[in-house]
């Protein structure tokens, strides 16, 4: 049996949870000769959107990483930080803005918190799992 990190299980299991959580919220508006309307598509999960489909299988990996004490289980946490943050820029600068004489509009992608929960568990990950690089 190998060297349990029962915190970096945990961490593990609640990136797995995190996809099943809304990542991203989708918006626009625009107002014509004085009407205006708005949308937004409300929060939807990161396993609705294919990336969750990653991040459940890194949350599974991690957690059965850290089950066994495998020496470099840390990649499991830099890969889904490195995700949740790529995904997080390039959501959070998505967005346009339009007007004219008469009209005038605006859409939006906004990470929402379950991608945060996702980031912070790979960066506990993380940061558990490099105790198990350093006694190896």
């Amino acid at each position: 049996m190998g060297n349990k990190n029962m915190i970096a299980v945990i961490c593990g299991a609640i990136m797995a949870i995190a996809t099943f959580l809304p990542w991203i919220e989708a918006s626009s508006s625009a107002q014509v000769m004085g009407q205006s309307a708005s949308f937004s598509t409300g929060g939807i999960s990161g396993i609705s959107l294919g990336h969750g489909i990653f991040g459940v299988l890194l949350g599974i990996a991690g957690i059965v990483l850290a089950w066994i004490g495998f020496k470099f289980a840390l990649i499991v946490g830099a890969i889904g930080l490195i995700d949740a943050i790529a995904l997080m820029l390039g959501w959070g600068s998505s967005g346009a803005s339009f007007s004219g004489s008469g009209y005038s509009g605006s859409s939006s992608v906004d990470p929402l918190w379950g991608l945060f929960l996702f980031a912070i568990a790979s960066l506990a990950y993380l940061i558990f799992t490099v105790k198990q690089l350093k006694s190896a």
